[in-house]
């Protein structure tokens, strides 16, 4: 090592800082301890100018002058080669100290200018714990929209993976921003684990991955009844769905046959519809809450807003309901989406009375109905006493339908259970408390509405009575709906 190669190494390095992209030179300047890079190169400098130096002065304690030549030399050497290791040591640990927290900032606000994110999502990555402590001006620059689609678009997920540590999501100054901007991107996104958590369980797109960890990941977010309260995760997820609605950017596609929307196999149009996965990701929610017998609000309310908001965007087209092409049940994309939440209503309601069932010593007992339920009945009615009106923009086949299948539901519970629990089951105590749950939310939507009551009494009088349980159940239940 002589000095004209130290001059030489040091001009290389302020050159590189110089032409080095602004994200990386933050990253060196915040990682790399310059000021022991700075002593390296003096300590060489030093060394250099002792040995080549002509001060005349011999070696101390006798030393022969040509083995003091040979070890100066080879500590000019690796020095600077230590310090330079040591340099990317620090750097590839990008570890954040409580001081370096506060300037990381710099780094997040120049991949936001130049649009290059690899740099954060290897320093995030590194450091999920310590980000617990991020200032609020850092965080709110992390969660910026712009920085969540670029790295969820290269198949990131790490601003989800952030959110899942509960200590993390309860340290943010305000975590709702943060929510809502990684939810209506991985509403939107070509790969998303929202969307493979939903066509796992409903179909729509074949061959889907969805790889354990992400299972795990949505498990423990979306899923995980204690984080959707806290994180607020609902509001983005029906906001989303109705802001789409509201636009009318849907309504000339959605109101014409809908084949491709409801197709099983192959990729199906409502694999990428941000209502469809949205208003399937919170009925995914809810049936973990029934599971773990919660009681916090899930917002079922939710579903009933997407329902009137299709209900509102949606046009009867004799042509298109009608036609030979199309599908009896559900014609076009939002038949198929009131149909859907309908049945997802349906589903979640029988879930719950099968969660509430017990049997200790003796036959089995249901527990009362708990909060889930009663908003379960509350809301469903509602959707029921919604589409009821004769002027909304569905056949009046399919309205029909959707308001037999809550009055089936109800006859199934006073005398078919075994069409709830999916097997034989006998007598069930206190089964009667839903049933009439279900009857008076049901009673109390449509008071005071005549044009409604005439659809609803239409409905009713249309069962199928060559079914045991609607024979027997039918007298009570014109008696308890209609007549009372």
């Amino acid at each position: 090592m002589t000095l004209d190669t130290l001059f030489t190494i040091c001009g290389i390095l302020v050159a590189v800082l110089t032409i080095m992209r602004p994200v990386q030179r933050h990253s060196i300047l915040l990682f790399v301890p310059l000021r022991w890079m700075a002593l390296a190169l003096i300590a060489c400098f030093v060394l250099i100018v002792c040995r080549d130096a002509p001060f005349g002065v011999d070696p101390p304690f006798g030393w022969p002058l040509q083995k003091v030549v040979f070890f100066i030399t080879l500590a000019a050497f690796l020095i600077p080669v230590g310090a330079a290791i040591w340099a990317w040591v620090c750097w590839d640990r990008a570890k954040l100290t409580d001081g370096k927290l506060i300037k990381v900032e710099r780094i997040f606000r120049a991949s936001l200018r130049e649009k290059e994110f690899d740099e954060v999502e290897r320093i995030l990555s590194k450091n999920k714990q310590e980000l617990r402590r991020l200032p609020v001006s850092s965080a709110s620059v992390l969660f910026d929209s712009a920085m969540v689609a670029a790295l969820v678009d290269a198949r990131s997920l790490i601003h989800l993976e952030l959110l899942a540590d509960m200590a993390f999501l309860e340290a943010l100054d305000n975590r709702f921003p943060a929510v809502d901007a990684v939810t209506r991107k991985l509403l939107r996104s070509e790969v998303s684990p929202l969307r493979s958590a939903v066509v796992r369980v409903y179909g729509g797109l074949e061959h889907a991955p969805y790889p354990e960890e992400e299972q795990r990941l949505i498990e423990s977010t979306f899923q995980k009844p204690d984080w959707y309260v806290k994180a607020n995760a609902h509001y983005p997820l029906v906001i989303s769905a109705v802001e789409v609605l509201r636009n009318g950017k849907l309504d000339s596609e959605y109101n014409d046959i809908g084949r491709d929307y409801e197709a099983s196999q192959g990729m199906s149009r409502r694999s990428q519809c941000p209502v469809y996965l949205a208003a399937k990701t919170e009925v995914l929610a809810i049936r973990a809450a029934i599971k773990e017998q919660s009681e916090d609000d899930l917002y079922v309310s939710d579903l009933s807003d997407i329902f009137r908001a299709i209900l509102e965007r949606s046009r009867w087209d004799k042509g298109v309901w009608e036609s030979d092409v199309s599908n009896w049940e559900f014609p076009t994309p939002y038949a198929y989406l009131l149909y859907e939440i309908g049945s997802d209503f349906r589903d979640l309601s029988a879930k719950a009375v099968q969660a509430a069932t017990f049997k200790a010593n003796g036959p089995r007992s249901i527990q009362s109905p708990s909060r889930i339920a009663h908003d379960l009945a509350r809301m469903w009615s509602s959707c029921v006493w919604s589409i009821a009106d004769p002027t909304t923009g569905v056949s009046d086949k399919f309205r029909k339908s959707t308001i037999k299948d809550y009055a089936v539901f109800i006859l199934q519970l006073g005398w078919a259970p075994s069409e709830i629990y999916h097997h034989h089951v006998d007598t069930i105590k206190g089964l009667e408390a839903w049933r009439d749950m279900f009857l008076k939310e049901l009673k109390h939507f449509f008071a005071g509405f005549a044009d409604r009551q005439w659809v609803l009494r239409d409905a009713v009088q249309s069962l199928d009575q060559g079914k045991r349980y609607v024979m027997e159940g039918y007298d009570w239940l014109c008696a308890e709906l209609l007549d009372s």
